[in-house]
């Protein structure tokens, strides 16, 4: 039996200082239009220290940019991500009940456990006493509850409720961020040395974000009932040059985080789509968001529209203000 805890939190809509309307934003957005992010070079060959990768693309101020790192062939993470099936989950956890039920004294309580079909478990607990009774039953159900979540956990997943309350499984995003900030130094700080000595965050983030652009873009599975195939880690992205926007998300937060390991982060999920705010400063007039309280600028790290941090496409902005999305901060 699975408890699902809901995602879907209140948001501020889109404000600005000087109480731009909704429609104007619209109207702004319809009329801007933005390049499409291209790799204009890239190379990856294996060397002595490791694996180079060289790179060269156009940013958002269509100014061509080039970035070239080593990662240690024997990098520590993932580079892929098995796709949940729900029968070895549950197979699971029938294991580990009938472990569970083995050290309940029969004297208290009797327990039989079947497998009515692949996904379904039944518990049957019975005892001459309604104390016991209770006790047992309440027991069985938390041992299966946490069976389940030691599974999740240990194969990198974690639970999901859509915008519609639908539950699902999905990758557990949160730990790949946290798990990949080390792994991930060599190029948040190759790209950090292309620019100049106290070079403000903003310009770091942007930068950052225009490359993760350029990468290779594959499209999202519904999310709800893809159990994460498709998905890559943040390496497997690095790796394969190419990624979905829940991957390629995953990995923009990722890089941010191995240099700018306090500042808040939240990552927001869309019907078929992804995207990152980030709380930093931001012109007086500039449109942000409100998540419990703080502010963030929102960036799209999907692509192949090359656009600055602060700037979201139409569909992620309608989405977003009809209620469309559920979000996880980013720890």
């Amino acid at each position: 039996m699975l408890k699902l805890t809901t995602l879907i939190l209140p948001i501020t809509i889109i404000k600005t200082k000087n109480a731009l309307s909704l429609a104007g934003l619209v109207v702004l957005m319809v009329l801007t239009s933005f390049a499409h992010a291209e790799q204009l070079a890239y190379s990856k060959r294996k060397q002595t220290t490791g694996l180079h990768y060289s790179y060269q693309w156009q940013d958002s101020f269509k100014q061509t940019q080039n970035l070239e790192f080593t990662m240690p062939i024997k990098q520590q993470g993932q580079y892929s991500h098995k796709r949940f099936v729900n029968n070895l989950a549950q197979q699971y956890v029938y294991i580990e009940l009938l472990k569970a039920a083995r050290q309940i004294d029969p004297r208290e309580a009797r327990i039989n456990i079947r497998r009515r079909t692949q996904n379904n478990i039944e518990i049957e607990v019975s005892s001459r006493s309604d104390q016991m009774l209770t006790k047992w039953r309440n027991a069985m159900n938390e041992s299966q509850d946490d069976a389940f979540d030691n599974y999740l956990s240990d194969n990198y997943y974690s639970r999901f409720i859509s915008y519609l309350g639908k539950e699902a499984i999905k990758p557990d995003h949160l730990r790949y961020i946290n798990e990949n900030k080390v792994p991930l130094l060599p190029v948040a700080q190759a790209i950090y040395d292309t620019l100049p000595l106290n070079t403000e965050s903003r310009i770091y983030v942007n930068l950052l974000l225009s490359w993760v652009q350029s990468i290779p873009y594959n499209e999202l599975e519904d999310r709800t009932t893809s159990n994460g195939a498709g998905y890559l880690p943040p390496l497997g992205v690095i790796t394969n040059n190419q990624g979905d926007c829940d991957s390629k998300s995953v990995l923009m937060a990722s890089l941010i985080r191995s240099l700018l390991p306090d500042v808040p982060m939240v990552m927001i999920y869309l019907p078929e789509h992804a995207l990152l705010g980030i709380s930093m400063p931001h012109r007086s007039d500039e449109p942000t968001y409100t998540f419990e309280g703080i502010d963030y600028l929102l960036m799209e790290p999907t692509g192949p529209a090359v656009m600055p941090i602060g700037t979201i496409g139409d569909k992620s902005r309608s989405d977003i203000t009809s209620g469309l999305y559920s979000y996880e901060h980013i720890r």
